[in-house]
């Protein structure tokens, strides 16, 4: 079952998010997003459980509130085309919202031509799949990707965020995949493994690869399961 915590006021209907669609209750345990109903807003979070699926068509926009977050437990149908992608990004861009957060498990996901923007932090967690034509931009974390058996990155881009690419006990495949133009590229904390082109991992501000098992290990120090604590804790 969907829980959706939703709430558009009459000031942001009258405003801001005129016009705009609210993001659809599940019909039959699917939540289908229209291209001729974009674009829409969801402004709090929305969390699909395992078994609601999500579907977008192709040149759908999804605008975000401050404190929105889409936490997809069950199985996703995220599929642009290079004429009409999809999507994500902050209602107001001078905000961020919470992210997508790909949580399925059992369910491998396919995520096509998307567009994920101003996020705080974008997360696949236990679960395998691949992102296709897939640009992360502008976010805090662009994707933190967590015990994951196999994932692929295929023709994706980051660009414009703060921690592009970060990961923990996870094995990715990338191909044809830049990392580029961020402050940090690539972070490889323990048990982490990424197969790609480490020349498309380039021109990133502070550093484009660290890699948190040899900093620590120069140091004494034991690895810290929580990743997120001792990187913010440094900046």
């Amino acid at each position: 079952m969907l829980r959706p915590f939703l709430s558009v006021s009459l000031l942001l209907v009258a405003s801001v998010f005129a016009g705009e669609m609210p993001f659809p209750q599940p019909e039959k345990g699917a939540v289908r997003l229209l291209s001729k109903d974009s674009p829409y807003i969801l402004e709090q979070g929305v969390v699909f459980s395992s078994t609601d699926t999500l579907l977008v068509e192709p040149g759908v926009t999804v605008l975000m509130g401050e404190y929105a977050k889409i936490m997809l437990r069950g199985p996703v149908r995220i599929q642009g085309t290079p004429e009409k992608p999809i999507t994500f990004r902050s209602a107001d861009s001078s905000e961020s919202w919470n992210g997508i957060h790909f949580v399925s498990s059992s369910k491998p996901f396919e995520v096509r031509n998307l567009v994920v923007e101003n996020a705080f932090r974008n997360t696949v967690f236990r679960t395998d799949g691949i992102f296709d034509k897939v640009k992360f931009i502008n976010n805090y974390y662009g994707l933190w990707v967590d015990e994951v058996s196999q994932m692929y990155l295929t023709d994706c881009e980051f660009s414009r965020n703060r921690f592009a690419l970060s990961l923990r006990a996870a094995n990715v495949t990338a191909n044809n995949t830049t990392v580029s133009n961020n402050v940090y590229g690539l972070y490889l904390e323990a048990k982490a493994k990424y197969n790609g082109d480490m020349a498309l991992v380039t021109n990133n501000l502070e550093a484009d690869v660290r890699n948190e098992s040899d900093e620590l290990a120069t140091k004494g120090k034991r690895v810290r399961r929580n990743i997120w604590q001792r990187v913010e804790a440094r900046f």
